[in-house]
């Protein structure tokens, strides 16, 4: 096809027309089941409510608690609320608060090592486990041998 049939095919309406891309296609009750289903199978999740544009409609983007994300059309943001309410989950205002850092290292490919609460020590004043009272250095200042000189500093500030 040449060029002059192209700008005649324009012309009637017969360009090549591209599939719209996700956020910007309308809300569909299967956007909304991607929504859901990101949420049920991810840790984390955030909602960020996306104004519409000039090309993009009213969007809810997921944000996981390791930076991946899912950006939908939502249909507005009374419905965005109620899933998000429904789903348990916070909404927030991208235009205000703007986009978590995870996400951009998501894209970068940064992945940030998960925490599980049982890797964490106890909160302080909670009942520690029986023998942890012998974790703290005793009153004397008298630590593991090797640690501190005579002179109360590091063995490795030494000259």
């Amino acid at each position: 096809m040449g060029f002059a049939d192209r700008v005649r095919a324009w012309f009637r309406g017969e360009g090549k027309s591209a599939s719209p891309s996700p956020s910007t296609d309308k809300a569909t009750r299967a956007a909304a089941k991607e929504l859901e289903e990101f949420v049920r199978t991810r840790s984390g999740v955030e909602g960020y409510l996306e104004p519409k544009t000039t090309i993009y409609a009213v969007t809810l983007l997921l944000v996981a608690g390791d930076g991946e994300y899912l950006r939908r059309p939502i249909g507005g943001r009374d419905k965005a609320q109620d899933l998000c309410r429904r789903l348990g989950i916070p909404l927030y205002d991208a235009a205000r608060v703007g986009y978590p850092k995870r996400m951009r290292d998501w894209d970068r490919g940064i992945r940030r090592d998960q925490v599980s609460l049982d890797d964490l020590p106890p909160w302080p004043g909670e009942d520690a486990p029986p023998g942890a009272e012998g974790d703290a250095p005793p009153a004397g200042g008298e630590g593991p041998p090797g640690d501190r000189d005579e002179g109360g500093s590091p063995p490795d500030e030494q000259l």
